[in-house]
């Protein structure tokens, strides 16, 4: 078939707009992909919570994000605590004090997952900074008292339970299962704080 020469004439000009046609949809298409961001989901369900470090838009400085951000590993660090999965959710709560390092209960579960991984050194450290945050937290010194009594050291184990008490706490099962503390239940004065925390929830 012969093409008329007409056509023939405007095949290059045809060619070099196919080619700025195929080349700008191409690259347009290359650009959408960069931009595209992948989505984070929580098991938990809790949305406000979500968040991924390498977030360009978010305002890692603002209060409300860092507040956001701690209750976020917190809550990592909880889930893994119960897991067994100790060394992670140690990690996970040192995330939740490098962004809020007032947090106090991340703190107490911190200064737990040491005691469970016999790191006492650490544990005494994290409790010891907590203290000087709290010194009324009633957990702050019924964890001083497992960790006495993980020591051998009964007087001081003793006398931090007569403090965690005196400061509000209240949980009597703990009290009577808590394997930490199995060493104080033999001590005479156990029975005398056991009483004081009945007639306090009284």
């Amino acid at each position: 078939m012969k093409i008329p020469n007409k056509f023939l004439k405007l095949m290059p000009l045809t060619l070099i707009i196919g080619s700025i046609i195929f080349f700008t949809t191409d690259q347009m298409g290359l650009n959408l992909k960069q931009l595209e961001k992948p989505t984070s989901t929580n098991g938990g369900g809790n949305n406000e919570l979500i968040h991924t470090h390498n977030e360009g838009k978010t305002d890692h400085k603002s209060p409300e994000a860092q507040k956001r951000m701690g209750i976020y590993h917190y809550n990592e660090g909880n889930k893994l605590l119960k897991q067994n999965r100790t060394e992670e959710a140690i990690k996970n709560y040192k995330m939740a004090l490098h962004h809020n390092n007032r947090f106090e209960a991340a703190y107490i579960n911190l200064s737990t997952a040491y005691l469970n991984k016999k790191n006492f050194k650490l544990s005494l450290k994290t409790l010891s900074t907590l203290e000087s945050i709290n010194p009324n937290h009633p957990l702050l010194h019924y964890n001083f008292s497992c960790y006495y009594a993980l020591l051998g050291n009964i007087p001081k184990g003793i006398e931090s339970l007569k403090q965690a008490i005196e400061n509000g706490f209240k949980n009597h099962q703990t009290l009577e299962t808590d394997p930490d503390i199995e060493n104080l239940r033999q001590n005479p004065r156990f029975k005398e704080l056991q009483s004081l925390l009945l007639a306090q929830n009284a």
